[in-house]
């Protein structure tokens, strides 16, 4: 599968088809992605997290996005491994304000089918899969089709204690990942 996406994606910069003017593109494939944990497992027993994402994603961009000159949006798909090395499916509507042909911040909603770590009593107990909202800061620097997009999402554990389960957020996920538009 690896081979099939470097083939198909070198197959697309070489031909050309790839070009793009920074304001001009549509399409975007973005690769895989790198995360950092701000806070560390939260118990003794806990898995380590992965940082290396490995996967793919398409978005495609709307320009002049809810009738704005200024604010462009994109809709987009992406698979990759999540924090436990699992996959993780993700949907997503983002607003981006280009403050130059460099550089934009925005934000992105949506949904992702991914693990969440599970804890009773403080005990490691495994991951379950769940589906969970997705909101999150982002920055991205552009260089023709080309860019590094940076964003901050929550660290989502699930905990029993005492009978009660409850969602726990913990500090942020630094993840970044990089991208080519044609």
């Amino acid at each position: 599968m690896r081979r099939v996406m470097v083939l198909w994606l070198g197959t697309l910069i070489c031909t050309g088809v790839a070009q793009a003017d920074a304001g001009d593109w549509r399409h975007q494939i973005r690769l895989g992605g790198w995360s950092y944990h701000l806070e560390d497992e939260p118990f003794e027993d806990s898995p380590e997290y992965n940082e290396w994402h490995q996967g793919i994603g398409y978005y495609y961009r709307f320009n002049q996005c809810h009738g704005s000159d200024n604010w462009y949006c994109q809709l987009g798909a992406s698979y990759l491994r999540d924090s436990f090395d699992n996959p993780m499916y993700t949907l997503t509507w983002s607003w981006h304000y280009p403050f130059n042909d460099y550089l934009a911040a925005g934000i992105v909603a949506g949904i992702a089918n991914r693990t969440v770590a599970e804890y009773q009593d403080e005990i490691f107990q495994g991951t379950d899969r769940k589906w969970l909202p997705v909101l999150a800061p982002k920055l991205e620097f552009s260089y023709g089709r080309y860019s590094i997009g940076f964003a901050v999402f929550p660290q989502i554990d699930y905990l029993e204690e005492n009978g009660s389960t409850e969602y726990k957020i913990g500090k942020p996920t630094l993840f970044w990942d990089i991208a080519i538009a044609f």
